[in-house]
């Protein structure tokens, strides 16, 4: 079911960017916010994790903000079959 949504207080550049982008699109304004907010409510949040990339991304950025600090990443637990991050899990 459609919902009507009002945003209030919008920043006058963020506005004339956002038509700008309409035209180039051709298409209203309304569908322009529409694809940008499609487009947002589809990308991952941190909530919702892209797999290992994400896990060892993370781990480097602790390495550099703790200075170097030596740890390792443990196997924590099996998959069978396909592992949810690519690839099948070793034998």
């Amino acid at each position: 079911m459609a919902r009507v949504i009002t945003i209030r207080n919008l920043d006058d550049n963020t506005q004339r960017v956002l038509r700008h982008r309409a035209v180039d699109h051709g298409v209203s304004f309304e569908a322009e916010l529409r694809s940008v907010l499609e487009r947002a409510a589809q990308e991952p949040t941190p909530a919702e994790p892209e797999g290992l990339a994400i896990l060892l991304a993370a781990a480097a950025r602790f390495r550099e903000a703790t200075g170097g600090l030596g740890f390792q990443v443990e196997r924590a637990f099996e998959y069978p079959g396909d592992s949810p991050f690519g690839g099948t899990t070793a034998q």
